[in-house]
């Protein structure tokens, strides 16, 4: 078996070894790794025997085995490629995977906050954030999409109608195409997230915190629309190009779907799911960068430069899907999208924090409470409530 990280193989073997799937090369793998070192064998004893330490004697017998089967049911729906909500696995190298595989299954089951305060507990505030996106029409009108469908019908002639957490342009041919010819602006607030139809049958998801701009009809040899934050994009065949700019980068479509993240006003990332997109600087207009699959193409704002590697595209699609997905990545980069997410203000007192690593995957519907008890149950972090003010130290 290939070797990979110490963490990884920890988990991976682990995991296999509780559903009983482990393979020969596996065990031997598994056996060499508990063979390494007392605390290996005393960590894998203590999970493998779904341990909750000094808390076991508060717990009944019954509860116990009802909590270490839904442990094992959730390891087994990850297998099975099923999305797993409620639970996440937070991971900064080995010694933050022993903390948390020990004590996190146990802990995430109990209903009190264990959030460190000074002195008292902080009722948290902070859910979501304006969920309503905006739309501003060409004229500058500006309407809250909730439940102004008979609006939408006035400003458009029955072309643009509201179908739920959708807007939806209608194809027009002939003298309806000359009649609407402008572009119209969607506004998506912190803690929201929507999704438009356009009028060749491009279907775009744009995240929270993002703006895209687009022509009620494309009239021109190339359709063209601008994004200011997060979209996935799944572009209609109809003949003509379809281009996307975004912070002096431009996207050039000749397949399907996409994702284009430009919350960072330096950089502009581009992954592709299927087909194939070109990416390109303003800067170095004449340099193209063709991707495909799995590659993700990303753009320096300042100086053109553009940089291709291999990515899983999946994980940088899993906001469109419901939930967040990390990967390595700092509490700084986290704490940026739950700020997006939840509509709050995060402050580090320590700046070294900021850059701790984690790896894991959470339901974007999860209460904000709970995934900062997710993280501060790793030990390397401690978290501080005052209203929507967030404050993290260590």
């Amino acid at each position: 078996m290939e070797k990979v990280n110490d963490e990884s193989l920890e988990w991976t073997l682990i995991k296999r070894s509780l559903t009983e799937e482990l393979t020969d090369e596996e065990r031997q793998e598994l056996e060499r790794w508990l063979n390494e070192s007392p605390a290996h064998r005393e960590y894998y004893d203590r999970i493998a025997g779904f341990e909750p330490l000094d808390e076991k004697n508060e717990l009944s017998e019954k509860q116990y085995k009802e909590d270490f089967a839904r442990y094992i049911n959730l390891i087994r729906k990850t297998k099975q490629g099923q999305r797993r909500r409620y639970l996440i696995v937070f991971t900064r190298y080995a010694a933050v995977l022993v903390v948390l595989l020990a004590i996190g299954v146990y802990f995430w089951r109990q209903k009190e906050s264990a959030m460190e305060t000074s002195g008292e507990n902080v009722s948290l505030v902070a859910m979501r954030g304006n969920t309503q996106p905006i739309l501003v029409t060409e004229e500058g009108t500006q309407i809250t999409l909730d439940k102004q469908e008979g609006l939408l019908q006035g400003i458009s002639d029955g072309r643009i109608t509201s179908e739920g957490n959708e807007i939806v342009y209608k194809q027009v041919t002939g003298e309806e195409r000359q009649a609407g010819t402008g572009h119209h602006t969607l506004i998506i607030p912190r803690g929201g997230e929507y999704r438009v139809k356009l009028s060749d049958g491009t279907i775009v998801w744009l995240n929270s915190e993002t703006e895209f701009c687009y022509p009620v009809n494309f009239t021109d040899s190339i359709r063209k629309v601008k994004l200011k934050g997060e979209a996935y994009f799944e572009v209609a065949k109809n003949g003509k190009p379809f281009n996307v700019y975004v912070n002096d980068v431009v996207v050039k479509v000749y397949g399907t779907h996409f994702n284009v993240n430009a919350y960072n006003a330096e950089k502009v990332q581009t992954v592709l799911l299927s087909g194939s997109v070109g990416v390109s600087s303003l800067k170095n207009p004449d340099v193209e960068r063709v991707i495909k699959p799995n590659e993700m193409a990303e753009v320096n704002v300042l100086t053109g430069a553009c940089d291709v590697k291999v990515v899983d595209a999946s994980a940088y699609i899993a906001w469109k899907e419901g939930y967040f997905s990390f990967e390595q990545e700092t509490l700084e980069q986290i704490m940026e999208k739950l700020e997006r997410w939840y509509d709050v203000r995060v402050v580090f007192e320590n700046d070294d924090v900021r850059t701790q690593r984690f790896s894991g995957r959470v339901d974007r519907n999860e209460n904000f409470q709970g995934v900062l008890n997710l993280l501060q149950r790793t030990l390397l972090v401690k978290f501080m409530v005052e209203g929507n003010n967030i404050i993290v130290s260590k």
